[in-house]
């Protein structure tokens, strides 16, 4: 990957000579003369396609100055596909958290949404927590959301806490009524958070407490034409009489899988 991407812009790896001569063979051109942006939406390219995103970074970042100076860029470190870089977790976790928050702090969502999760998960830190998982929700991150979402229905100790996991779960999620699509998007989300979580730690969550009981009595029963199941094809699909009585079925669901 690193050698392809750097022929692309007239630069070789250290196996095929220098960057000035092969640059100069391949396209007429000194590296340096090549504009910066280009050099680093190149190594932003590497940053996001590469199988080895940080061993990648590092030997062109040791290549030359122009691209010492291009892969300090913000651009390189929000593009860095940091959830391929697991195997650091267990080898080196410090060096790990710390490309993490580099990474964090150029705008990458999925290495906020990791730091969060360690922030919570292993340091008891739910505050610092919660906020690296918002600033990857701002992102976008649909799976940070969830998470919110989840964490504050286990720890629901302020007044309007229910209500504010109920709205970060709904911010990623349309209303169970929009059918089989939403119902497998939430599935796909809920093992995305679990595998994360049990990377993170061993620690196994326990249901808070038990879901208080329904005015209801059809709440939670499985519809009995169900064709499509809620959890992308392990359980029946379920009707709930309100959008409470679904997210704390999902949170039961979720404390299962991790």
């Amino acid at each position: 990957m690193l050698t392809r991407a750097c022929w692309s812009v007239g630069v070789p790896s250290r196996r095929q000579g220098t960057a000035r001569e092969a640059s100069s063979a391949d396209s007429g051109m000194d590296i340096a003369e090549l504009p910066s942006d280009i050099l680093v939406e190149v190594t932003a390219n590497i940053a996001t396609e590469s199988a080895t995103p940080l061993i990648d970074i590092v030997n062109l970042r040791r290549s030359c100055k122009v691209f010492r100076d291009a892969t300090a860029a913000r651009e390189v470190g929000r593009c860095m596909a940091v959830q391929r870089e697991w195997t650091l977790h267990w080898w080196d976790k410090a060096r790990f958290l710390s490309v993490l928050r580099r990474c964090a702090a150029s705008g990458n969502a999925e290495a906020s949404y990791i730091l969060g999760l360690e922030e919570f998960c292993n340091r008891r830190r739910k505050a610092s927590g919660l906020r690296h998982l918002r600033r990857a929700m701002e992102h976008g991150h649909a799976a940070a959301a969830y998470m919110i979402g989840m964490i504050t229905l286990h720890h629901p100790r302020s007044p309007g806490g229910t209500e504010r996991a109920l709205e970060r779960l709904d911010w990623f999620c349309a209303p169970a009524s929009a059918g089989p699509r939403t119902r497998r998007r939430i599935a796909s989300v809920r093992r995305e958070a679990a595998s994360v979580v049990r990377r993170l730690t061993f620690h196994r969550w326990r249901v808070a407490e038990p879901p208080a009981p329904c005015s209801d009595p059809r709440c939670g029963e499985a519809e009995a034409d169900a064709v499509e199941a809620w959890g992308g094809g392990d359980e029946e699909e379920r009707r709930f009489c309100s959008r409470t009585c679904r997210w704390r079925h999902e949170y039961c669901k979720f404390v299962e899988k991790i």
